[in-house]
């Protein structure tokens, strides 16, 4: 059977493959609560144990607390193991090592410590003071640095390219520089109208973050064609308890209907909802996770008052907060010199065995894979034979193998393992929460651009990236621009 952790595109599961589960296996993350743990705290190490848990099986969560508001609906700490066993991986074999995780500075003994408030991160080798208030996200950014120390300690010996922290980490989620927040003026609090592009492991974080902070609410639709699976996505969706069935957008919207928001979802793709509105425009706040380079443009073409787009590839993602058509990077600006549509499409057929014409219908029109596309699949040595029926029905790009939120492990003569990485996720959604809370506060967004890499560490720098110069992008045309100043003022501009 194949693990669920573990990239399922490969041919065959070799030995380099299987010794990658074991040491995931053998690991047991220990995680140690002190006491008075805050409310919302309580959440954010709630996530912690839904992040290991899903990577490392034998995970241990040691004390309890109240929990405030959260995504898996539990009033207590303790009550979290229970509710996510449909997301924990069979373990194969026994722990042989633990590692203690301090969650509050009266723990002893451990070897990695987290804490933090709202907005700063605290994290690294030494006890570190737990005092969130409203939402805990700095704690969070603490919890998913953290993860991210558990997997390279585990994997860095089988080769994973990582760097370790080396001492004290402080990172705050306001200007994304190695520091704390500092005090913030009491903010105002107004509702948003949202609209939310993607409901994956980084769309449904980010909900699943925004359910931890009552302080952000309002209106949201939430827009991914897709549905969720069962076989793969509890490993992967940090704010999943495994029991989701049906459209994902359907699933994220229930999520935020419970925490308050006016959400609905729309099993539509990106172009399909745009075409469907009313009027131009999104005059509020549009949120993107799309995992395609033409997802991207659609999202662009939406012409949206301000974008807030995540993407991620392997360990690595960013943060890149947009305004319509300014003199910066549109969403799609980074790909508009990609490689034409035939090209790719032929490409891709090579790479998953099917003809560039049945793969131009199923990458250009959005058609599904049918018994004889997987079946051709199988064939040609692309995916296994066990694997054919998760794979009919799905997209294209569930075929094609990449590398998504994931760890890769090289080995010589094999290919190299890729394992799940649910604190990318978490990471993406998190930096997509911060935006929409500080939106809802009055307080100055991302300017413009914030990257990081999880097999390393933050390293407190925003950069601003010009729009495309050669005007091949979306956002240099004469048309959409004038559209633009029209719905937002001259060129859209809003500095």
């Amino acid at each position: 059977m194949t693990d669920p952790r573990l990239s399922v595109w490969d041919r065959i599961a070799g030995s380099h493959t299987e010794k990658v589960a074991e040491v995931l296996d053998r690991m047991r993350p220990v995680i140690r609560v002190g006491e008075g743990l805050h409310p919302t705290a309580a959440a954010a190490i709630g996530g912690l144990y839904s992040m290991l848990v899903r990577v490392h099986p034998h995970t241990i969560l040691e004390g309890d607390a109240a929990m405030g508001p959260n995504p898996w609906g539990i009033d207590t700490l303790a009550d979290l193991p229970d509710r996510l066993v449909p997301c924990r991986p069979t373990p194969a074999t026994s722990p042989t090592e633990d590692i203690l995780i301090g969650a509050g500075p009266d723990i002893g003994g451990a070897e990695l410590w987290l804490g933090g408030d709202d907005w700063t991160a605290l994290a690294g080798h030494h006890p570190a003071p737990l005092t969130p208030d409203e939402h805990a996200f700095g704690v969070h950014a603490a919890a998913a640095l953290t993860a991210a120390e558990v997997m390279k300690r585990v994997l860095g010996p089988l080769g994973m390219t990582n760097v370790p922290m080396t001492g004290p980490l402080v990172w705050n989620l306001l200007d994304y520089r190695l520091a704390a927040a500092g005090s913030i003026a009491t903010p105002i609090h107004q509702t948003l109208d949202v609209v939310l592009f993607g409901a994956g492991s980084v769309g449904s974080s980010t909900a699943g973050l925004l359910v931890c902070d009552p302080g952000t609410s309002g209106t949201v639709v939430v827009v991914d064609p897709d549905s969720f699976d069962p076989v793969r996505n509890p490993y992967r969706y940090p704010a999943s308890t495994g029991t989701g069935r049906g459209p994902k957008a359907d699933w994220v919207a229930g999520l935020l209907s419970k925490a308050g928001w006016r959400a609905s979802g729309c099993c539509q793709r990106v172009a399909d909802w745009t075409s469907s509105q009313e009027t131009p425009g999104w005059a509020g706040i549009a949120v993107s996770s799309v995992d395609r380079v033409d997802g991207r443009l659609d999202v662009a073409d939406v012409l949206a008052h301000t974008t807030v787009s995540v993407g991620v590839a392997g360990l690595a993602l960013h943060a890149q907060v947009e305004h319509c058509f300014d003199e910066f990077a549109c969403p799609y600006c980074d790909f508009a010199g990609e490689a034409a549509p035939m090209t790719r499409i032929q490409a891709r057929a090579q790479q998953v065995g099917l003809s560039p014409a049945r793969v131009a219908q199923l990458d250009l029109d959005g058609t599904v894979l049918e018994p004889d596309d997987v079946a051709a699949a199988v064939a040609a040595g692309r995916v296994r034979a066990e694997q054919a029926d998760q794979l009919v029905g799905r997209r294209l790009d569930d075929l094609i193998r990449r590398v998504y939120a994931e760890a890769t492990v090289p080995a010589a003569g094999e290919e190299p393992a890729a394992v799940t990485s649910p604190y990318v996720s978490w990471m993406g959604g998190l930096l997509a929460a911060a935006e929409l809370a500080k939106a809802a506060r009055g307080l100055l967004p991302l300017d413009r651009r914030v990257d990081l890499d999880l097999s390393g560490v933050p390293l407190g720098v925003q950069s601003r990236r010009p729009r495309n110069q050669a005007g091949t992008c979306i956002c240099s045309s004469p048309k959409r621009r004038a559209w633009a100043g029209r719905l937002y003022g001259q060129d859209g501009r809003r500095q």
